[in-house]
């Protein structure tokens, strides 16, 4: 079957790798249709690697995919051939005290689909089909597209975040960073709070995009008057920040936008060596949260598309076809125009 598997920095090969024939009597096969190229996709692609996270032999990045059965599992009726599905990439052990306490992200045993957290690392969606357990399946409604529900993990981290900073009725929010994962936090923010729901970016095209969908103000950190632009939507400062950048100073650049006493929740992957303003933290009383990955959110994300309350396609600015996956790379890898590139199959 036709796979692109990821060799090494920007070394993307189309590879004939096999059908994966055998499957447990739990597991099922999907040809992949849609893959969205995500913020990590792209670490492993500039930097071989992301975080702690090293290949250790050639594979298959998308994690972001839906697709529809290719191959049944007699113990799931509901998905037969053909079935459309959102896949759950996320495959935790369930057994570990992590995964006892509900805390499922943060199991040390978990099997991510395209990633190379464990090894041997589990193929994604850059990959013609893809074998994974029938439970991480979901059947789409009619009217949700592939492409949108490929999008549904992303919007399940978003969501993770969300729970992370707790009840948002009547608070403001600031986001850093509009990418993918800083779009979804105004789309979603939105539905949970009345009050400004601001993002900030260097990139004027991604600050575009975040006005046409409707954030309450889009700004640019080098402009005039962007201080005052702030503290005009919220003066004593915002009940929460979510950081969707992952750049190394923004918390010190940042930190006196927040309120006393408000909560800092980090989406953005930063690198170990980032600044940090303690001074700032202990005299306000602020809290900072890391958000990694999800847990159960990704249910709530399919119940917001199903329920209509959200349009991810708003954020795609390019597709490309299957077999044009080390163009899609190359160009999401070097674009300051595109907010969400996704490949269809």
């Amino acid at each position: 079957m036709k796979s692109y598997l990821l060799y090494g920095k920007t070394d993307i090969r189309f590879c004939d790798i096999p059908y994966p024939e055998n499957t447990d009597e739990n597991e099922v096969i999907v040809k992949v249709r849609s893959v969205g190229i995500c913020g990590s996709d792209i670490h492993y692609y500039k930097d071989g690697k992301i975080g702690d996270f090293i290949p250790k032999a050639p594979f298959a990045l998308g994690h972001e995919l839906s697709g529809e059965i290719e191959k049944e599992s007699s113990l799931y009726p509901e998905l037969k051939k053909g079935t459309r599905v959102s896949i759950n990439p996320s495959r935790p052990c369930k057994t570990c005290v992590h995964c006892k306490a509900g805390k499922q992200n943060l199991c040390p045993s978990m099997k991510y689909l395209g990633s190379a957290s464990v090894f041997p690392h589990l193929n994604g969606g850059f990959s013609e089909y893809v074998k994974i357990p029938a439970e991480n399946c979901v059947p789409l409604k009619d009217f949700i597209s592939y492409e949108m529900a490929a999008l549904l993990e992303p919007l399940s981290v978003v969501l993770h975040a969300l729970t992370i900073a707790g009840d948002l009725e009547g608070k403001s929010v600031l986001i850093t960073g509009a990418g993918t994962i800083g779009q979804l936090c105004h789309m979603a923010t939105s539905l949970y709070t009345s009050k400004p729901v601001v993002i900030t970016d260097l990139r004027a095209a991604a600050l575009e995009k975040a006005s046409e969908i409707g954030v309450t103000a889009a700004l640019n950190p080098l402009e005039p008057n962007f201080e005052e632009g702030l503290f005009s939507l919220a003066p004593n400062g915002f009940d929460i920040l979510l950081e969707a950048s992952g750049a190394s100073t923004i918390l010190t650049n940042t930190v006196k936008f927040v309120k006393k006493g408000g909560k800092i929740v980090q989406l953005g992957m930063h690198h170990d060596n980032a600044q940090f303003p303690f001074a700032a933290f202990m005299k306000n009383e602020l809290t900072f949260q890391p958000s990694f990955r999800f847990n159960q959110e990704y249910t709530l994300a399919l119940k917001l598309l199903e329920e209509q309350k959200i349009d991810l396609t708003k954020i795609i600015t390019k597709r490309f076809p299957f077999d044009e996956i080390p163009e899609a790379m190359k160009k999401a890898s070097n674009s300051n125009e595109d907010i969400k590139i996704v490949v269809q199959n």
